[in-house]
């Protein structure tokens, strides 16, 4: 049988840990490949793709932090210990339901000094790898390309 997500199923902490990097890592090269510049993050989310992983994980991120908020898709933790990136420390770790069309390991949150800055310098010029998610409370720019199993995301509030 070969595995069809990368680290998935997630069963102990060192996979977490890996997990969490790994997309850390990647989110950022897939910002840097569209943008050629690289941001500090503000938040990750781990995607589940098992009912029982996602339990797993909620439970074992429970006990590295302390309950923040809790949504449809998933609960966000604040680590006790921040991971460390080269731009900031890590301290908010989401874990989202499993979902059918979240294939990727996981997506991240993105600061941007200035949202309207950005978008008059990348969103119309990459229009394969940048869209506007217009939800009723928040805007999302979100980061996508093919050759990367990661999203990301610019997320402004309405």
């Amino acid at each position: 049988m070969s595995k069809l997500y990368r680290f998935s199923p997630i069963r102990d902490e060192k996979t977490l840990k890996e997990a969490i990097h790994y997309v850390a890592e990647n989110t950022t090269k897939l910002c840097k490949r569209i943008t050629n510049l690289e941001f500090p993050i503000e938040g990750l989310t781990i995607f589940s793709h098992y009912q029982d992983e996602y339990e797993y994980v909620k439970t074992l991120l429970l006990t590295l932090g302390e309950f923040n908020n809790d949504q449809h898709h998933g609960i966000y933790v604040n680590l006790h210990v921040p991971v460390h990136l080269p731009h900031n420390d890590l301290t908010l770790i989401r874990i989202r339901q499993p979902d059918p069309y979240r294939m990727q390991v996981g997506c991240n949150d993105f600061h941007v000094p200035d949202v309207n800055l950005f978008k008059k310098n990348f969103l119309e010029k990459n229009p394969n790898n940048l869209r506007i998610i217009d939800r009723p409370d928040l805007e999302m720019i979100e980061f996508f390309d093919p050759d990367f199993d990661v999203l990301a995301y610019i997320t402004t509030m309405k």
